[in-house]
């Protein structure tokens, strides 16, 4: 009967996922996989021991014995105020939830298997609709979930390898009025399917020190969906055609693990992120007046440094706590409303219980944007003075894992 209630509640995890709103991150890369690994700064790519490592470093599912499932949800919060002209404005508060899903099965003693269900990139954005920068953005929504199957091979006691296959599915939504044609509302709306894939490596040098190493491939993204124009004083109202490219980027991570006595783990992790491959977003229109267009994106290839730790308290409970410093991608000549956002410091508390097969697990974060001013935007009409500041975010989430 814990068998079907287990597999139950990771089919339910899964069709959430597929559902999910998100929200932006350092760029709009997402990291709260799992939240065993939220509690101690998503540092979680050297020392995992749930199967959440199927997205931070495959080759730890060498480590699980046995079939494990893991999954759960982050409820995540963000507000930043946006100053148009002097004139303050703040995001609409919105609660975000970021859901997950992972089973691992070991084969034999050398190969694991595993799937992941998880979010890896996304943006929740609104303003209220008569605001004074309604050209530059009024709301935007980047929804995806990634699929990924994954396996692991065993070299030696010391050494494992993992990687796997990501298939994506993307959407994005972008609303906002038209400062030219005399004026009118311009909805986008795409979705598509992308691919890519990851390769981890995972070596213990002895009972204190582990090192692991990530990897994962830019991904082409291509959407189609459709374009509308209402209320424009012009004929162009109406729908037509769109497709949208763009490239997410490639990233490279590297965690040490320290267990410096029995009950006590840390990990200090770097990841870099080449942002510098999303450059722009083209927008092809079919069937519709508008001209085709490009926004130009510019980032520029970031450092986020993780360090986590973990002390059990008993065998069964655990506390846990991190610490994140993430640099943003965003240039400030190419700053955006889309995304109000700058270098960022996360910090982490989480807790988990382990009775029977059964695993519970809390986390809470809490996250500073540095403040960012004196910047010049324009919607092609007219030129804005805006100020980004006071923006932060807050996080709670849960994840339940059983081992067969």
């Amino acid at each position: 009967m814990k068998r079907v209630y287990a597999c139950f509640a990771l089919g339910f995890l899964a069709c959430l996922l597929a559902t999910a709103n998100v929200v932006h991150a350092g760029g709009f890369a997402l990291y709260e996989w799992g939240n065993r690994a939220l509690g101690m700064g998503t540092a979680n790519y050297a020392t995992g021991n749930d199967a959440s490592v199927v997205a931070y470093n495959p080759a730890q599912m060498s480590r699980l014995e046995g079939t494990n499932i893991y999954g759960g949800v982050t409820a995540v919060s963000p507000s930043s105020d946006v100053y148009i002209n002097g004139d303050k404005n703040r995001t609409q508060k919105e609660v975000f939830g970021v859901p997950h899903a992972f089973a691992t099965h070991q084969l034999n003693e050398d190969w694991t298997l595993g799937l992941g269900l998880y979010t890896r990139f996304g943006l929740g954005t609104n303003y209220d609709s008569d605001w004074p920068g309604d050209t530059l953005i009024e709301d935007a929504l980047l929804e995806s979930f990634s699929m990924t199957p994954t396996v692991s091979y065993k070299i030696n006691d010391s050494l494992s390898v993992g990687g796997g296959i990501e298939i994506i599915k993307g959407f994005f939504t972008v609303h906002r009025e038209l400062p030219t044609f005399g004026g009118g509302t311009l909805k986008t709306d795409v979705e598509g399917t992308s691919f890519g894939f990851n390769m981890g490596l995972l070596y213990d040098f002895n009972e204190m020190f582990s090192l692991g190493l990530m990897y994962r491939s830019p991904v082409h993204f291509e959407g189609d969906g459709d374009v509308e124009v209402t209320r424009s004083p012009l004929p162009i109202n109406g729908k037509g055609d769109c497709t949208m490219t763009a490239d997410f980027p490639a990233s490279y991570s590297v965690g040490l693990g320290f267990k410096p006595i029995e009950n006590l783990t840390f990990e200090f992790d770097i990841v870099y992120t080449q942002w510098e491959q999303f450059d722009r977003i083209e927008f092809d229109f079919d069937g519709s007046a508008l001209p085709d267009t490009v926004e130009d994106f510019n980032y520029k290839s970031t450092w986020r440094f993780q360090l986590g730790a973990e002390y059990l308290l008993t065998d069964a409970f655990a506390l846990r706590a991190g610490y994140v410093y993430d640099q943003t991608p965003i240039r400030g000549e190419y700053a955006s409303p889309m995304l109000p956002a700058n270098d960022r410091q996360m910090f982490t508390l989480g807790a988990g219980y382990k009775w029977s097969d059964w695993t519970v697990d809390v986390a809470g974060m809490y996250i500073i944007t540095k403040e960012r001013t004196g910047i010049t935007m324009s919607d092609g009409a007219q030129n804005y003075d805006v100020d980004f500041k006071n923006g932060s975010t807050w996080g709670v989430g849960t994840s339940i894992g059983y081992h067969f």
